[in-house]
């Protein structure tokens, strides 16, 4: 009897008007959204390699490699065009020198404002708003809209179970449902063959599990419906019910998630870390400076009231071994700034992901929460994706640091020493031959696997199955105990 329930439901929704309506603003909003993504995409794309192309260009100019202006790209990742998440947020590269920190600028949102104001519209804000309100309205009346109508009574006139009806009743509204769902991303997925989007048997993987979190995202809201509807015995009161709740998981609670987790773990800002490094770093050379000045007057003070050629004579013997002396203080105030910013880098760090760890629990009270960050951590687009990125410009920047010291071109100093004490000029070789950039070594992006991925949204993936099954209980129950007449 449940099969002929759910063929009544299915085609009672098909035939509807609202399914009509609303099935076609859904499919055309999930195509739109991803025809959006896959021309972002491509821009981004585009913009890389002009960025990597021009950084090349002015590198071959150079003649020293420490004088080489260096920096690391964001490379664009093609599930960008199903889930934005914070790729707009962060910085699309980071400059490469010893003597500044790792930190990603110039963000999307920051080179343009408009859309910081009116957000990027993705198939994640689609599903995440579009479809929980639509799965509302499908089903706000679903039970006690019959009742209203007075079809609950002649249903169970005959011999059926309220389990068998309730049953019926969730399965085929959630065929009729998932239809424009499916069909929009079937559509979606034949969209991004022809479009030159460089999709491999990873991404296809996310983009499933992508659609699988879709899936279960909007059931969810279709159950708790259900669950509303049963409870109330008018449609309007269901229906303001769950509006109430729509707005709440939706808008309130992943807001004020954030606002609790700022107020109870405070994090200083990136510009504090920076002005504390720079301060420290400013320090350590000022004490540099002064101790090589010391150095100097201690290694001429010998040479006072002799002939100009035989304190020359006694400079050049001496100078390969103040030469090495040098390098290795200078070596050991380098190594000092680097293991501070590690220290500050590493507490900074420690500190956000607590701070994340708080807002995201509290979130989690909300399925659109879950969704989010399930959709996010799929595709790589997470807040780990700056981290992951800086991690890798970091062991890039050490990489590219050595290689410059090996070609003689880092920032070691070379002392000219003249006629007398007073006469001693410091600076860096100088060179007329340029540099071949081919030898340079080049950033690699951070990979993203499927398992990495898998793994990361598994909890809260399995979150949001807890949350259907709680839901389907509970409409289940509430229908056993609804008042038929």
């Amino acid at each position: 009897m449940w099969k002929i329930i759910a063929e009544r439901e299915l085609k009672d929704h098909l035939q509807s008007t609202r399914f009509i309506v609303t099935g076609t603003v859904s499919v055309l909003l999930l195509v739109m959204s991803i025809s959006l993504g896959i021309s972002y995409h491509k821009g981004r794309l585009a913009q890389y390699e002009q960025a990597n192309q021009m950084m090349l260009e002015t590198a071959s100019q150079q003649t020293n490699w420490g004088a080489t202006p260096v920096a690391a790209y964001r490379a664009p990742d093609p599930m960008e065009v199903f889930v934005n998440g914070v790729n707009s947020d962060i910085g699309r590269f980071s400059e490469i020198t010893p003597m500044r920190n790792v930190r990603l600028v110039r963000s999307e949102f920051s080179d343009d404002p408009m859309l910081a104001v009116f957000q990027f519209l993705d198939p994640t804000f689609v599903v995440l708003i579009v479809l929980s309100l639509l799965a509302i309205l499908f089903t706000y009346n679903s039970v006690n809209g019959e009742k209203e109508a007075g079809t609950l009574r002649l249903v169970f006139a005959n011999v059926i179970s309220r389990s068998e009806f309730i049953l019926g009743k969730l399965l085929g509204g959630w065929i009729a449902l998932l239809l424009p769902v499916l069909l929009s991303f079937l559509i979606g997925a034949l969209m991004l063959i022809p479009s030159g989007v460089e999709m491999d048997a990873s991404h296809w993987a996310r983009f499933g599990f992508f659609a699988l979190a879709s899936i279960l995202y909007f059931t969810c809201f279709m159950l708790v419906g259900v669950l509303v509807s049963a409870f109330t015995s008018r449609s309007s009161v269901s229906f303001l019910v769950l509006l109430v709740v729509w707005i709440s998981a939706v808008l309130i609670i992943p807001k004020a998630a954030t606002m609790l987790a700022g107020q109870a773990m405070p994090v200083p800002s990136a510009d504090e870390i920076e002005s504390r490094l720079a301060s420290f770093s400013a320090q350590a050379r000022v004490e540099y400076f002064a101790d090589f000045e010391r150095r100097l007057r201690e290694r001429f003070r010998p040479t006072e009231g002799l002939l100009p050629d035989k304190a020359r004579e006694l400079q050049a013997e001496q100078q390969a071994k103040w030469q090495q002396e040098d390098d290795e203080r200078r070596k050991e105030m380098d190594q000092k700034i680097a293991d501070h910013s590690a220290r500050l880098s590493e507490d900074y760090y420690n500190q956000k992901n607590g701070q994340e760890l708080l807002a995201f629990s509290l979130a989690k009270f909300s399925p659109a929460s879950m969704f989010q960050l399930v959709a996010m951590k799929l595709a790589g687009t997470d807040t780990g994706l700056k981290r992951r990125y800086e991690d890798a410009m970091k062991s890039y920047r050490d990489q590219f640091t050595k290689f410059v010291q090996q070609k003689g071109g880092g920032m070691g100093f070379r002392i000219s020493i003249g006629r007398g004490s007073h006469d001693v000029k410091v600076g860096t070789p100088p060179s007329s031959q340029k540099i071949d950039i081919t030898e340079m070594p080049r950033f690699q992006s951070p990979a993203y696997t499927f398992g990495e991925a898998f793994g990361a949204s598994l909890f809260d993936l399995g979150l949001l199955a807890v949350f259907n099954l709680l839901a389907f209980a509970g409409a289940f129950l509430a229908f056993l105990r609804f008042d038929l007449r």
